[in-house]
This record gives C-alpha cells, structure tokens and sequence, in this order.
C-alpha cells in the first residue's frame, strides 16, 4: 500500500497545460525584449555606415514588438486561466483570500527569513509566491500600457495614440514614462534571479518536484 501510495503522489496533475505554455512564453518573450529593450535604450553595437546601423535598430524593434505580442498573448492566456483553470492556477490559488492562506502567508514569511524552520505545505503556489506572481502580472500589464505609450509616440493621430496617448498625460513627459518602462525590465530580471533561486532551493528542500512540474505539470 505504500508503494501505491507513493506512486499515485508521483502523478499529482497540478500545472495544466495553458499555465506551463504561459510561463514559458514569458520567460522567453521577458529574455528577448530584456535583451532588445536595452539595446534600443542604449545601442551598444556600431555597425560599419549609418544604413547598416539603422538596420541593427530597425531588427531590434522588430524582435522587441514580436516578443511583445507573444507576451501580451500569454498574459491574457493565463489571465483568462486564473478564471477558468483548475484549483491551483486560479485567483484563489494565488490570493491570500482566506483565513488560512492569509495565516500561512506569515508562516512562510517566517520561514523565508529564518525565524522558523517550518512551513505550509502547498501542492500549488504558497501564499507569498502566489501574492507575488499576482503582482508581477500587473506590473507586466503596466509594462506592457508604458510600451504601447512608447510605440504610439511615433504615430501621432493615429489608432495606437488614441488608444494609449492618455498614458502620456500620467507621465507629464516621455522621460517618466521611458524611466518607468526602463525600470521595470530591471524589476523583471531581479525577480527572475530571486524566482529561479528559490525554485531550486525548494526542489532540494521539498524533493516535490516543482522545477520539473512546470515542464510536465505533475508534483509530487
């Protein structure tokens, strides 16, 4: 019976499969407009002759709008997953939205920073980590609006400054809304870093099989 037992914790069905194609084309799409964003910020490559160098930047912004797209189709992907997926990819598995969760949210707050050795055990997204993937999504809409903003500079008149021009009135001037599209790229690839630390350090601790769950969406 306990071999039975372990072997049906093996299968645990957490992450379906629109959460995993979500997370993956985030990671990729956030690598490619951290890496093309920067250098439209900042060009770092002089090609030999304006024309050549203009083509370097034109191929930048091509890849920043793509990768941008892919984005904002996998965030409205998993947006519309957190209403209709299972259990665990819903608000309600991100959200600390109940006695219990808003109470394990300070226990692995306590954990995290050494005060106790224990913690909740979640098959999803624990408290703290669901809280902050909920922010990230907003501050990756909010990236997303400021980078429309941007686009829509070069358009004026037309359907894109109708539709985000407001953005610019919130700014005062383009230099807020270019500071705040920058800085948030620096806030991804921190998060990043801190994410893929704590994934490891909790696939060693736990031995659940999270790193592996996003791949095949089982845990232990």
């Amino acid at each position: 019976m306990a071999v039975a037992h372990a072997t049906e914790r093996n299968h645990i069905y957490v992450w379906q499969a629109p959460v995993r194609l979500a997370h993956w084309v985030h990671v990729a799409a956030m690598l490619v407009l951290a890496v093309t964003g920067y250098y439209i910020g900042r060009p770092f490559i002089v090609a030999a002759g304006d024309v050549a160098t203009q083509n370097v930047m034109a191929t930048m912004r091509t890849m920043h709008a793509v990768a941008a797209m892919f984005l904002g189709v996998s965030w409205i992907t998993r947006a519309y997953w957190a209403v209709v997926g299972n259990r665990y990819a819903r608000l309600s598995g991100l959200l600390p939205l109940t006695r219990r969760r808003w109470r394990d949210f300070w226990r692995m707050a306590a954990y995290y920073i050494f005060l106790s050795s224990r913690r909740p055990e979640y098959l999803g997204h624990n408290p703290i980590a669901g809280l902050s993937y909920f922010l990230l999504y907003l501050l990756v809409f909010l990236e997303g609006i400021t980078g429309l903003a941007l686009y829509a500079e070069y358009f004026p008149g037309g359907l894109m400054y109708t539709l985000f021009g407001w953005v610019w009135a919130l700014g005062a001037n383009n230099n807020i809304v270019r500071m705040v599209h920058h800085l948030l790229m620096w806030v991804f690839l921190a998060f990043f870093l801190l994410h893929l630390y704590l994934a490891v350090l909790n696939d060693l601790i736990e031995g659940s099989g999270v790193n592996s769950s996003i791949i095949t969406g089982y845990k232990n």
